[in-house]
């Protein structure tokens, strides 16, 4: 078991060991959660490149259009029951 202290700034060294443990490097992304009085910290990896796809404006445009629409139809919503959407 290893420990850590929080500084002032409410920063913590992760020891040396659980970071080859872990293959955390300089620039590593840890999701952090409270889980009642354990913190868990996660390395967040980045998806594979391949997951995602060239979208051009045939396929966004319709996707955007239908979007705000809806967004437009909500508001009008909102605004026939009163309520003030500023």
């Amino acid at each position: 078991m290893s420990k850590t202290v929080v500084s002032n700034k409410g920063q913590v060294v992760i020891p040396k060991e659980a970071r080859d443990t872990l293959g955390l490097v300089p620039g590593t992304v840890l999701k952090v959660q409270v889980k009642g009085k354990r913190l868990t910290f996660e390395p967040l990896q980045e998806p594979p490149a391949e997951v995602f796809i060239e979208a051009g404006s045939k396929l966004t445009e319709p996707i955007l259009r239908e979007a705000k629409a809806k967004g437009d139809k909500v508001k009008r919503l909102v605004l026939d029951l009163g309520v003030s959407v500023d």
